[in-house]
């Protein structure tokens, strides 16, 4: 039923792609067929004798499961990279994995705090807690739920998935457009969630820490019947918390319940859902270099500062969306999988903040009005069909797939200048409210196939993808006082591809080179009226990974140099336009250690270098200059130590130091953010059913801006938390 919807609202699209209809149609009737099939198979007809070999399906499997949560803090295998059953040592791109155990044990209440220890990988880790802002070899980075596409709005509604709910969190580095589409050329991070276990599980959890930051959750699962034909899973969290900032709250109240379905040993299907509800989801808090890094004759202002209007200023967001996993193994050989999901946002967001740098009082800032009511939704579905054929010495894993993508924004809005403040005696109530007064419709459509071939022969493992993708976007504004306004459209396709070759030594080393390309459109017109194109990235990735045979451990060493075209600049022959001429290239190289070094000793290490230049662009301060944002080098290392003998048996211990060097401050390179060393401490005891453990971030209180990208705009990062978590399991 979801499917037909799905086309309807596909058909703008649909108008401009008529020949690809037929497939997409194709596609969705071949997948019920294999359901049907499933009813009337072998399996299906010998009830009993199918019952009693059900738990031989696996449907959390175990640890070592590609989307399972891995062993300690080493997981081996991965789905993100390949949409495969795939090891980690042989994947053509580099693939990082926070297993669930390092978000326990690290008290990971955001994807941004997750990540922290992930090379490559650079998150806001400060006051803005609207979304999770993460870049990945200096780019933005998609999100992904379950292999699918978590899809920012164009104005601020982006869905937030809370750790609790995830079993672990996938990071691809570089373009991945081959498997997933349109996206950007840094890379994804995706989101595995949790889902029914063969296994009764049940876990009641209770977290308290500063700045009043309470939370509750529960995680239930296990079998509904004796024979394990259904499982359930349910999931709850309930957060309320202040920040740092005491203007800005953190509040939560979210469920997630799935329910797997196994009619027979061949066929899985999962239904899953979320609703989450954020009364206060976080604010906007930028403030000048002015009053924060540079000298200022009227003292620096603090991270404890709020700098909009907390009377007026506020987001609330209303989340929910539902969808299923489906898999079917037609035989030892062939198999066909679906993914489907409707998602849908409501989100309401009222913002003052700064918007330019101090003026010659060193004292004033104009202050930027913002109103966003919007409501968004995307829906999505991904078939693909795996194939495992030999031709002569070489084993072949095929996967061929269709994936439809769209999501549709209403927005009613506006923003514009208030007015200027004294941001050491602010009195917010002199400004105006800012009133919607633009209407903003966009709505964007993706079609795109795609196939892969994993070839082994002897040692060596060849990964060769091709997709081709077809976009169609529309973006109208309209001027709510006149009913006037401008209305772009976009209909492009791109090809996009991926190879990659790997060695696998029998000592467990696999030295491995690809190449891989990405495209994300962009919707919006030239001067002349002419439509952008799609900005394209490519890169090329060597390295060498190891994997132990005497431990339990995986090693990687990645270099990479990637490029990004047709970023859009400002257009020299008419003011206030744009062209797509402009160039971003990133190279860098990234190390990567995780370890369960003995049954009490755990570990992880990673270091990133990352030269990041704006190789074209028609502004000539800009060009050869490093893009903000993200640090040349960062390093962390995380080490726990659990004593299973002793008087302190089932006691742990763990540190962490991150190290993050200057960036640069604004686009010209004309100052920059300093670096800086920060600390976080965790323990933990294990008694009967139940897990102690206190967790302190940023241990020694450092004060310091995690990044600005102008001198008007810069952001605090975070100060020192505190976390005591209780555990009851059974």
């Amino acid at each position: 039923m979801k499917v037909e919807q799905a086309g309807k609202s596909g058909s703008k699209l649909e108008r401009g792609l008529p020949h690809l209809r037929p497939i997409y149609v194709a596609l969705m009737l071949g997948v019920a067929g294999f359901g049907a099939h499933a009813q009337g198979s072998p399996a299906a007809a010998s009830g009993t004798e199918a019952s009693k070999e059900l738990p031989a399906v696996q449907v959390r499997s175990s640890a070592e499961d590609p989307l399972g949560p891995g062993v300690g803090y080493v997981a081996k295998r991965s789905m993100t990279g390949t949409k495969t059953d795939s090891a980690l040592l042989t994947n053509p791109q580099s693939v990082s994995v926070v297993t669930r155990q390092q978000m326990d044990d690290q008290g990971a209440q955001t994807v941004d705090q997750a990540l922290r220890y992930t090379p490559g990988v650079y998150s806001q880790d400060g006051t803005d807690i609207r979304a999770d802002q993460l870049y990945g070899r200096g780019f933005a980075l998609d999100s992904y739920l379950d292999g699918l596409h978590l899809y920012q709005s164009p104005r601020f509604a982006t869905p937030r998935i809370d750790p609790y709910f995830m079993e672990r969190i996938d990071v691809l580095h570089g373009p991945a457009s081959v498997l997933y589409g349109q996206g950007s050329p840094g890379g994804l991070v995706n989101y595995v969630s949790k889902l029914p276990t063969e296994q009764p599980y049940h876990e009641l959890m209770m977290q308290i820490g500063n700045h009043n930051n309470y939370q509750l959750g529960f995680d239930f699962s296990g079998p509904v019947d004796k024979n394990g034909t259904v499982l359930y899973r349910l999931t709850g969290v309930a957060r309320t918390a202040e920040t740092q900032v005491s203007a800005i709250k953190d509040q939560r109240l979210a469920i997630a319940p799935s329910v797997t379905i196994r009619p027979n040993r061949d066929t899985t299907f999962t239904l899953q859902g979320s609703f989450q509800r954020d009364p206060n989801g976080g604010l906007f808090n930028p403030v000048p270099a002015g009053a924060t890094l540079f000298s200022n004759p009227n003292g620096q202002l603090g991270p404890d500062k709020y700098f909009g209007d907390p009377d007026r200023d506020g987001m609330h967001r209303t989340q929910y969306w539902f969808g299923y996993q489906f898999d079917h193994a037609i035989n030892d050989k062939l198999s066909v999988s679906q993914n489907l999901r409707y998602l849908h946002i409501d989100q309401h967001y009222y913002q003052t903040s700064v918007t330019s740098a101090l003026g010659s009082n060193q004292r004033t800032v104009s202050m930027w009005g913002n109103v966003d009511n919007e409501h968004y939704t995307q829906f999505e579905v991904d078939t693909h069909a795996q194939a495992k054929v030999t031709t002569g010495a070489v084993q072949h894993t095929l996967l061929f797939g269709l994936d439809y993508q769209r999501s549709m924004l209403g927005d009613t809005e506006g923003n514009s200048v208030l007015g200027t403040v004294d941001l050491y005696n602010p009195n917010f109530s002199s400004l105006p409210t800012q009133q919607a007064n633009t209407r903003l419709d966009y709505s964007l459509s993706t079609v795109g196939v795609y196939a892969q071939d994993e070839a082994r022969w002897r040692n060596w493992v060849l990964t060769f993808g091709v997709r081709e993708d077809w976009t169609g976007g529309n973006q109208q504004t309209t001027l709510l006082t006149t009913g006037t306004g401008t209305t772009y459209h976009t209909n492009d396709h791109a090809f996009t591809w991926r190879a990659g070759l790997a060695y696998e030594f029998e000592n467990g080393i696999a030295p491995y080179i690809s190449y891989s390309r990405s495209f994300q459109p962009v919707l919006g017109a030239t001067y002349s009226g002419a439509p952008f194109a799609p900005t394209k990235g490519r890169q090329v990735e060597a390295g060498v990974r190891y994997q132990p045979k005497w431990f339990d451990g995986y090693f990687s060493v990645a270099a990479f140099t990637l490029t990004q075209d047709n970023v859009s600049v400002s257009d020299p022959n008419h003011l206030g336009s744009t062209i797509q001429t402009g160039q971003i290239r990133s190279r860098g190289v990234e190390l990567e250690a995780h370890a369960n070094v003995t049954a009490d000793v755990k570990v992880i290490a990673s270091y990133t270098y990352l030269n990041q230049e704006v190789t074209n662009t028609t502004t000539a301060s800009s060009l050869n200059k490093r893009p903000t944002i993200a640090p040349r080098n960062t390093a962390s290392l995380w080490a726990d130590y659990t004593f299973h003998r002793g008087p302190l048996r089932n006691f742990g211990l763990g540190s962490g130091v991150r190290y993050m060097s200057s960036s640069a401050g604004d686009a010209a390179n004309t100052f920059t953010v300093p670096g800086r060393v920060l600390v976080d401490l965790g323990a933990h005891y294990d008694i009967q059913n139940w897990r102690l453990s206190l967790n302190l971030n940023n241990v020694f209180d450092r004060e310091y801006i995690s990044y600005c990208t102008t001198a008007s705009v810069c952001y605090w990062g975070a100060s020192r938390t505190v976390l005591g978590t209780a555990r009851y399991q059974w």
